[in-house]
């Protein structure tokens, strides 16, 4: 059939028109185009002229829809070549994961040691990312922690509990101090020039003790300005007793020695509150160590107090209004019951 007089499906212009949109490369858009006019009825060189292809491209287009139809319009030969790295793709990928360089560079001196082969600086990064890898920070976790004990529990103890807090069947709190140290937070902000915070005059710290609600992230506190003791601790016990009275009570806690002291086990036994401890060095288990952290990171990022009274206002402030819809809306998120386990810890030594 002449391409003059070629024969186009309305089928196939439909799905044309929406391709030379859509589609995500630009040359399949250029040919759904030309296919697109062709249909409307224009001439071959105004088809060119439009497209500021010759005449000859516009016939090889046409000519590849009348031998492969449409998809073979959409279907691109493109030259690749590959990497001579790919090839010891595995083997790079497994001595990183053992041991996570610190840099490009030093990326690239591991790469020619393990395979002989040598590369700039941003074919090591394209291959790095082919790879999976990202620039990341690093986390820390205690030197001591028992990465199989915080396993066990948060398998065996934590979730079950979790469970049956979902449900409704009982209460489960998750219970930690904090310190706020009056003091000059730096951080990184969206500026034009450096910005410089004023450091804090005369020494101040508030101790907030407290707990969050798994469920339904309600926290309830204490503040004061000398020390967290078990007395800090008992008052809490016997105000969660009160407001939470029905249903059994449970508190996961770390491992402090006002948590763990005589008289705090005597009064959660007589109060029937159960006492979940975690296993040593393990503030990732702790929901409400998160708490803390969106607290340093809203009310004392970058921000500067004058004086104690302000920056204690500001922070039991936030605190008491965790119950307004935009912040419920962020601890949502943050607070999910989604754990961080460290079974891949490693150390980056090489």
């Amino acid at each position: 059939m002449p391409l003059r007089t070629i024969s186009i499906s309305e089928a196939d212009a439909d799905d044309a028109k929406y391709a030379m949109i859509h589609h995500p490369d630009a040359l399949v858009q250029q040919r759904m185009l030309c296919l697109r006019m062709k249909y409307c009825g224009h001439k071959h060189k105004d088809i060119a002229r439009v497209l500021g292809l010759s005449r000859n491209t516009i016939s090889n287009y046409l000519s590849l829809y009348l031998r492969c139809g449409l998809e073979g319009l959409k279907t691109l030969s493109y030259n690749q070549p590959q990497s001579a790295l790919n090839e010891h793709g595995l083997r790079v990928e497994t001595s990183f994961r053992q041991h996570a360089p610190r840099s490009v560079r030093e990326a690239g001196d591991r790469i020619k040691k393990l395979t002989g082969i040598k590369r700039s600086n941003g074919r090591v990064r394209a291959f790095l990312k082919r790879l999976g890898m990202a620039p990341r920070q690093t986390g820390q976790i205690p030197a001591k922690a028992d990465r199989q004990k915080q396993r066990d529990f948060h398998d065996q103890i934590l979730q079950p509990l979790l469970k049956q807090c979902l449900k409704k069947d009982c209460h489960v709190f998750f219970m930690d101090s904090a310190h706020f140290v009056l003091a000059a937070f730096v951080s990184i902000v969206w500026c034009f020039e450096r910005v410089f915070i004023k450091g804090a005059s005369g020494r101040f710290r508030l101790n907030v003790i407290g707990v969050i609600h798994a469920a339904t992230k309600e926290f309830t506190g204490f503040f004061n300005t000398s020390y967290i003791t078990a007395d800090s601790v008992v008052q809490l016990l016997q105000r969660l007793a009160v407001d939470y009275a029905g249903k059994p009570i449970y508190i996961v806690l770390d491992n402090a020695r006002y948590q763990h002291c005589k008289l705090v086990m005597e009064t959660a036994q007589q109060l029937q509150i159960n006492l979940v401890f975690l296993p040593p060095y393990s503030p990732n288990l702790n929901l409400i160590e998160r708490l803390w952290k969106f607290v340093k990171a809203e009310v004392c990022s970058s921000d500067y107090y004058p004086d104690a009274t302000s920056f204690q206002n500001a922070i039991i402030g936030f605190l008491n209004q965790l119950h307004r819809n935009d912040l419920k809306k962020q601890l949502k998120s943050r607070l999910t019951l989604n754990f961080q386990l460290f079974d891949h810890a490693q150390n980056l030594a090489a």
